[in-house]
């Protein structure tokens, strides 16, 4: 496995850092090198923890930045850091003091990243009892996922909204389910990180360019995945896009560089 323990620091560390960072680029190209998610995940995790609260806000932060405006590797460090916090395999004490370094410092794209709720957290809220129809008994995750096998309409089309990626995932293999039934998901402002994800890795949905293009437009979907979407895209619907005022700003930007002839 590649490590991190050798990185290089910069020439002159920012004023106030116990001791010099890593180079932002360095520790992305080596995050880009690692094979899988999970691997670059508990690398990252582990530079970060061995840094102070300051040095530590600084790398997210460049990395955040770097990362939104697209391209390789900080691409894929973004994504990784945005796993890492989601995935809580940065313990809460640690991102509290981070955060409170990001903050002093006006490290704005690293306290964005840093105060997203925790994803165990929102599948429990997700988890919860809540009722088919307003007013009737609420059903329990499992009966909800057992009614997602089902091929009435009525009862598909109540489960569209369900917060819960496991209750989606079944909707998603179920024959009976409609490219419309996805595009409503993939629309919706409600689905979270985790279900439109879901739709993203449905091969049967993913392929087509509605639900590719819905995907990219939903402000909910984690900007190095809607950027990563973009590369699957036709031109043609690369300048749709960049006629679209309501597009997160940095895969408008993403969508920009794409579209701009490289001599």
């Amino acid at each position: 496995m590649l490590g991190l323990g050798r990185l290089a620091p910069v020439a002159e560390p920012s004023a106030g850092f116990d001791r010099p960072p890593p180079r932002p680029y360095v520790v992305a190209r080596r995050l880009a090198c690692l094979p899988e998610p999970g691997m670059r995940v508990a690398v990252l995790s582990d530079l970060l923890m061995r840094l102070a609260p300051e040095p530590a806000a600084w790398l997210l932060d460049s990395i955040a930045t770097a990362g939104r405006a697209g391209g390789p590797p900080f691409d894929i460090a973004l994504m990784t850091a945005v796993d890492a916090v989601e995935r809580d395999r940065l313990p809460y004490p640690w991102r509290r003091d981070v955060y409170g370094a990001a903050r002093r410092a006006g490290l704005s794209a690293a306290a964005e990243l840093l105060v997203s709720t925790p994803a165990a957290e929102r599948s429990d809220r997700a988890a919860a009892p809540r009722p088919l129809v307003p007013g009737t008994r609420p059903l329990s995750l499992g009966e909800r996922k057992a009614l997602a096998r089902s091929w009435r309409q009525d009862v598909l089309e109540r489960l569209l909204g369900d917060p819960h990626v496991d209750v989606v995932r079944k909707l998603l293999q179920n024959p009976h389910v409609t490219e419309a039934a996805v595009l409503r998901i993939a629309t919706s402002r409600r689905s979270s990180p985790q279900v439109l994800e879901a739709v993203l890795s449905a091969r049967r949905f993913s392929s087509r360019p509605r639900v590719r293009m819905a995907l990219v437009r939903n402000p909910n979907l984690p900007v190095p995945t809607a950027v990563r979407l973009l590369g699957l895209l036709r031109r043609t619907d690369l300048r749709q896009l960049a006629r679209d005022p309501k597009l997160p700003p940095a895969v408008a930007e993403a969508v920009r560089r794409r579209l701009t002839p490289h001599c």
